[in-house]
C-alpha cells in the first residue's frame, strides 16, 4: 500500500508533465532550444519534462497520495521544525523555472530579463506600469478576501444547519498555532514568497501552457497538505480569482499583490487570533 501511495503520485506527476509538454507544443510556446526536431532539442525537452514531473510529484501529487491517512501535519514537532522549510518548496519551484528556461533559451541570443519577464507573465502591456498593477491587485485582494471569507462562513453555517455544529472543525491545527507565533517579519516574508513564487509558477508559467482548468486544479492540489476542508474551499476560490485577475490585466503583478495581501492578512491577523483563541 505504501509503495502504491508513492508510485501513483509519481505516475500522476509524469503524466501531467507529459500533458503540459504536449499542450505547450500545441500552443506554440515551446522554447527555441526545445522546438527543433534534432536529437539535442529532444533531449532538452525530455529533461525539462522530467524536471517538471519531479516537481509535480513532490509539490502537488504527493499530498494527494496521503488522502485517507492519519494527519501528518499535526504529527510534526514544531519545536524542532526548521523555518527554512517554510521556503523550501518555493525555492524548488524557482530552481525548476530557472533550469527550464535555461534548457529552452540558453545561448539563443535572447536577453535574460526579457525572457523571464515574457515567459513568466511579468511583462506589462503598453500603457501599464508595475506600481499601478500592484495597486490594482491590492484593491482586488481586499475584495477577494472579503468575498472568500463570506463564502466560507456561509458554507460553514449551511453545513452546521444541516448536520450540527459538532461536524465542523473545532480545533486550530498545530501548524496554525505555530505560524501565529512566528516573528512578524518572517510571516511577511512567507506571505511575499508565496505571493511571488506561487503566482509566477501557477499563473505565469503553467496557465498559458496548461490552461485555466489544469493550472487551478494543480494549485488546489498543491495545498492539500493544509488538511482543512474550508481552507481548501478558500484556496480554490482564490485561485480562480487570481486567474481571472491575470487574464483581465494580461500580467501576474495584480495576482501577486492580491495573493500577498490575502496571506499577510491571514498570517498577521487571523492566524494569531486563532492561536490566541486556542490558548496558544
Amino acid at each position: 500500500m505504501t509503495l502504491i501511495r508513492i508510485l501513483l503520485p509519481l505516475l500522476a506527476g509524469v503524466g501531467c508533465a507529459w500533458w503540459i509538454d504536449r499542450s505547450t507544443a500545441v500552443r506554440g510556446l515551446l522554447p527555441p532550444r526545445m522546438a527543433g526536431a534534432d536529437s539535442a532539442a529532444l533531449r532538452r525537452r525530455v529533461a525539462a519534462m522530467a524536471l517538471l514531473s519531479v516537481v509535480l510529484w513532490v509539490g502537488v501529487f504527493a499530498a494527494a497520495g496521503q488522502i485517507g491517512l492519519a494527519s501528518r501535519v499535526d504529527q510534526i514537532d514544531f519545536e524542532d521544525f526548521s523555518r527554512f522549510n517554510l521556503f523550501l518548496m518555493h525555492g524548488i519551484l524557482v530552481a525548476t523555472l530557472a533550469v527550464w528556461l535555461g534548457l529552452g533559451y540558453w545561448r539563443c541570443g535572447h536577453d535574460a530579463r526579457t525572457v523571464v519577464m515574457t515567459q513568466l507573465g511579468l511583462r506589462t502591456r503598453t500603457g501599464q506600469s508595475i506600481p499601478t498593477e500592484i495597486g490594482i491587485g491590492l484593491g482586488a485582494g481586499v475584495v477577494l478576501w472579503a468575498g472568500v471569507l463570506a463564502v466560507v462562513l456561509l458554507t460553514a453555517l449551511l453545513l452546521a444547519a444541516a448536520g450540527g455544529f459538532e461536524n465542523l472543525p473545532n480545533e486550530a491545527p498545530k501548524m496554525v498555532l505555530w505560524m501565529g507565533s512566528l516573528p512578524v517579519l518572517l510571516r511577511l516574508m512567507v506571505s511575499l514568497s508565496a505571493g511571488v513564487v506561487e503566482e509566477v509558477f501557477f499563473r505565469g508559467f503553467l496557465m498559458p501552457r496548461a490552461g485555466f482548468v489544469t493550472s487551478n486544479v494543480l494549485f488546489v492540489l498543491a495545498h492539500l497538505s493544509y488538511e482543512q476542508p474550508f481552507m481548501l474551499l478558500g484556496v480554490a476560490l482564490l485561485s480562480v480569482g487570481f486567474s481571472y485577475l491575470t487574464i483581465w490585466r494580461g500580467n501576474i503583478w495584480p495576482a501577486i499583490a492580491a495573493h500577498f495581501l490575502f496571506d499577510a492578512i491571514q498570517l498577521l491577523i487571523l492566524v494569531p487570533s486563532a492561536a490566541g483563541a486556542a490558548g496558544g
